[in-house]
């Protein structure tokens, strides 16, 4: 017996892989959409990170800041957001009235939150605690006051 000839063989033929690009208008407005949404998430989050400077100023000047200019810091960072008119006249208890309704921050209704003018006159003396608290109070009405 004689061997075939198996010059003549060849391999199998491999069609060539799909292309993974879409093959309808479809998908390419799709991608556009998703691109389009995505783009406007990330201006208007880049628009409120600018926008908020002033909170992360103000937060950084309060770790820093004595007891005693907490309320100067605080109406500074009122200044921002509220007219001059309406916020540079406050004292006394309209001021810690004022930070209470503009946040959600009620304690400034309560001791030792009602006395932030008073240690700001140096009208008074704070203990390590109530300076902790006012501090605290203080960061929170910077972070949740809302014009």
């Amino acid at each position: 017996m004689t061997a075939p000839d198996l010059s003549k063989l060849h391999d199998f033929y491999q069609p060539p892989p799909p292309s993974w690009m879409p093959q309808t208008i479809g998908w390419y407005v799709l991608f556009g959409l998703f691109c389009a949404l995505a783009l406007y998430f990330l201006v208007r989050e880049a628009r409120r990170w600018a926008q908020n400077r002033y909170r992360r100023d103000a937060l950084r000047e309060l770790q820093s800041a004595p007891v005693n200019l907490l309320s100067e810091v605080l109406k500074r960072t009122a200044m921002v957001t509220w007219p001059r008119s309406h916020v540079a006249s406050l004292t006394g208890q309209r001021w810690t009235e004022f930070l209470a309704e503009s946040s959600k921050v009620q304690e400034f209704n309560s001791t030792p939150g009602n006395r932030i003018e008073d240690i700001a006159l140096g009208d008074c003396r704070v203990t390590s605690e109530e300076e902790r608290h006012l501090r605290q109070l203080a960061s929170d009405w910077v972070r949740t006051h809302h014009v």
